[in-house]
């Protein structure tokens, strides 16, 4: 099983001109090394249905290991996150199975965190609060 670990310095919760719901994770707030980050457009127009692009979209450390849809398991703690790639998602993200990512947030940044991710895996059933406090 490929994996791999980080502490995030920078998470960003956003909503980028009103069009996306945004998630980053970076090792670094600036000359960030490695990232992951989750998006999912707020509306979707038929020709995203007929792509498949009507969920999220993934991307780990560039746009060369990303994609749509791909995670089994995305296992929230309060201070850090396990996410499960299903294995088309795996083979999108350079073989990467298991990502986990430690940070420190406060209880608002948590809140924030929690209810974007919520918006984004909206329907996928893979969203899993472990210890919601």
């Amino acid at each position: 099983m490929t994996s791999f670990a980080f502490e995030a310095k920078s998470v960003a919760v956003a909503h980028p001109e009103g069009e996306f719901h945004l998630v980053g994770f970076a090792n670094h707030e600036s000359d960030v090394e490695c990232y992951f980050m989750l998006q999912r457009a707020l509306e979707f127009d038929e020709q995203d249905v007929s792509l498949g692009m009507d969920t999220y979209h993934v991307e780990w450390c560039g746009q060369e290991n990303s994609g749509y849809d791909g995670i089994s398991r995305f296992l929230l703690f309060r201070d850090h996150a396990e996410i499960t790639f299903a294995p088309g998602g795996a083979g999108a993200l350079g073989g990467l199975e298991l990502l986990g990512i430690s940070f420190e947030l406060t209880p608002s940044e948590y809140s924030a965190l929690l209810e974007a991710l919520a918006d984004i895996f909206e329907g996928s059933g893979c969203l899993v609060v472990a210890d919601a406090q």
